[in-house]
């Protein structure tokens, strides 16, 4: 029997609680190159690592490797060269193998890491595949497209970079790449992932995806349909789709369709998460109502990134348009679909007034169910990671511990995975910056994770207080209380030590928390604490008595808590009524009426763990932390209430 030689591939990742995602890119790269004879009788796929395990003990796992491929993210770099050197230095002829979206278009890699011999750019399935045949045949690599290496006498050489004309790649699911990985793993809760297509037409400067495929090219529709039935078939209960804007093309909805059949069907896959089109019409609308009425949906992408024109003008992207986006905000309220609107911080030509004036406009465009602000983020392939641009717009990255909520703690890592994130541009000053993210925590805790939410939007309804500036006042006065200051410093030493972008307490279990979802839970905890002291920053605003009385009350009636499974809130105004017509783009008036609501909470959760996990990271998505549809109105009789 001839002798294979052995080939590895890594992909690791970082658990989510008790879930992984499946390594698709060496998944995909795997089974376009096993699907060829030669390479199948050649050579042999002699294990897959995916998991951060201790660099040596996989070392000494390894049996005459090679060539080893390694799949690179912002959150294994560090890992997979760690664990490449100490290969190299153990196995000194193996051939070291880098790819990914970490991996810039340019060979400068190779010359600060002696111990990897070859780069692939951009797609790997081809590339990959004609390095192994090279290999195997004592073929030139001078033809091969996508990679940097060393050559003889030539020094280090790029070949022509471009994307892939074959798209004839095999799905993981259907090479039995993945069954091999559940059958080896079976302890293990793997999350799938699929690719309906590769491309973005849009080129925003902050990010990877357009520059990296700018014509979308479709993988056939019957590939598509077998990878839904794969995870129907394994009982996968969440899915996501790597598609950059899923719900642009008509055959999205066919795609929906088999997804709810087969939800239907089996009871599998029970969620669906992807990225929308950001020109959101009605063909999204159509799918995410079908999946809304299914009980699927994670909520639709509403984006902007920024409210700034300067920005948008800086950062090579156009907006919805505010007209149409607060149509859009309507109509999905009246489909109770829940909807949110990325931000993010650090673009070039924003400013602490530009960000601020931008996340009013969204309140009074009706954007009160989720807004999340991400920190803009060094990405080696994006337009914004090249020396003009950065020069240009006077960026400055602070490099901190990476930076990616929810993922498991874990003390003992090996090595640390960094992000790079803007914290100071010709703009905004990193003072600037520091008080931008404190004020964007603010907003996203109380506003959009509901604490204060109805209080705020009564102000302004009835005494004309805009969203800013009650939560910049709110901010002033909270700046002097425990957990606030606790934030604050956090966010400082972001810039100012390198610190994380994150917050573990284990008190809410082995889970990274971003600082609005800390704060939140912080404050949730003394509940009955800080509103007594918010009563008192409330009395400035003059609201009568009563009415405010009743205004915290209800405030706090549809907050979400733990150990609580029936809840009751009596009254002599209908704020149920009031709220929901607001929240749906209606603007109506509070009316006198004796009132009694009830709540009936099924699904109550008995540790904070499980409160953090189930309520927060798991309900913020679509404004489900709070108590909205789950109010019920009990009839009452005067003589009784009184």
């Amino acid at each position: 029997m001839k002798n294979k030689k052995n080939i590895y591939l890594v992909q690791p990742t970082y658990m989510n609680d008790t879930s992984i995602y499946f390594p698709y890119a060496i998944g995909a790269l795997a089974s376009y190159a096993w699907k060829f004879s030669d390479i199948e009788d050649n050579y042999k796929l002699k294990n897959i690592f995916f998991l951060r395990k201790n660099t040596d003990m996989i070392v000494s796992e390894m049996v005459e490797p090679f060539l080893v491929g390694f799949s690179n993210y912002i959150w294994n770099f560090e890992y997979n060269k760690l664990l490449a050197s100490k290969i190299k230095k153990k196995f000194p002829d193996c051939v070291i193998v880098f790819g990914g979206p970490q991996i810039a278009n340019n060979s400068l890699l190779l010359s600060e890491c002696s111990y990897i011999d070859i780069l692939i750019h951009l797609e790997g399935e081809v590339a990959f595949c004609e390095l192994l045949r090279a290999f195997l045949y004592n073929n030139s690599l001078d033809d091969i497209n996508n990679i940097s290496y060393r050559s003889m006498g030539n020094g280090i050489i790029t070949n022509e970079i471009c994307m892939a004309r074959d798209f004839d790649f095999p799905s993981p699911y259907e090479s039995g790449f993945f069954d091999r990985l559940c059958e080896e793993n079976p302890e293990i809760d793997f999350i799938p992932l699929i690719e309906t297509n590769r491309g973005c037409p849009n080129n925003c400067s902050y990010c990877s995806w357009g520059k990296i495929n700018s014509k979308v090219r479709f993988f056939p529709m019957d590939r598509v349909l077998n990878d839904l039935m794969w995870v129907s078939k394994n009982k996968k209960e969440f899915l996501g789709f790597a598609d950059a804007n899923f719900g642009m093309f008509p055959r999205d909805e066919i795609i929906t369709d088999k997804i709810i059949e087969l939800n239907e069907k089996t009871g599998f896959p029970k969620k669906f998460q992807v990225s929308y089109t950001k020109d959101s019409g009605d063909r999204v609308f159509d799918i995410t109502q079908k999946l809304n009425k299914n009980g699927m949906d994670k909520g639709v992408t509403l984006s902007f990134q920024s409210m700034s024109t300067v920005v948008q003008n800086n950062i090579g992207r156009s907006n919805l348009d505010v007209s149409y986006y607060k149509k859009l905000l309507k109509k999905y309220a009246e489909a109770s679909i829940p909807t949110y609107t990325d931000l993010i911080l650090g673009l070039p030509g924003e400013t602490y007034d530009s960000f601020k004036n931008g996340i009013d406009d969204l309140l009074e465009l009706g954007q009160h169910t989720s807004l999340f602000v991400h920190f803009c983020e060094y990405l080696p392939l994006a337009e914004m990671a090249q020396e003009s641009y950065i020069k240009s717009h006077g960026i400055v990255f602070s490099k901190i511990p990476l930076n990616q909520p929810h993922m498991s703690f874990n003390g003992n890592e090996e090595v640390q995975e960094y992000s790079h994130i803007v914290t100071q541009t010709n703009s905004m000053s990193c003072n600037d910056w520091k008080k931008t993210v404190l004020f964007s925590v603010c907003v996203l805790c109380f506003h959009h994770l509901g604490i204060l939410q109805l209080i705020a939007i009564y102000l302004r309804e009835n005494k004309g207080i805009k969203y800013s500036c009650f939560y910049e006042d709110l901010l002033c006065f909270l700046l002097k209380h425990k957990n606030f200051k606790i934030i604050e410093k956090k966010i400082s030493d972001i810039v100012d030590k390198n610190e994380a972008a994150v917050v573990f307490d284990e008190k809410f279990g082995n889970i990274a928390w971003p600082f609005e979802e800390y704060l939140y839970l912080k404050t949730i905890e003394e509940k009955t604490k800080f509103f007594s002291v918010v009563k008192l920053f409330l009395l400035r605003y003059e609201i009568d008595e009563e009415i405010l009385e009743e205004l915290i009350s209800y405030q706090v009636f549809v907050i979400k808590e733990k150990n609580i499974s029936y809840k009751k809130f009596t009254g002599k105004h209908d704020w149920k009524e009031y709220f929901l017509k607001i929240l749906k783009g209606d603007s109506v008036a509070l009316k006198e009426k004796k009132v009694c609501y009830s709540i009936t909470d099924f699904n109550t959760t008995t540790s904070w763990e499980d409160y953090a996990k189930k309520v927060l990271w798991f309900g913020r998505r679509g404004g489900k932390n709070i108590y909205v549809s789950e109010i019920t109105d009990n009839y009452i009789r005067d003589d009784k209430y009184d």
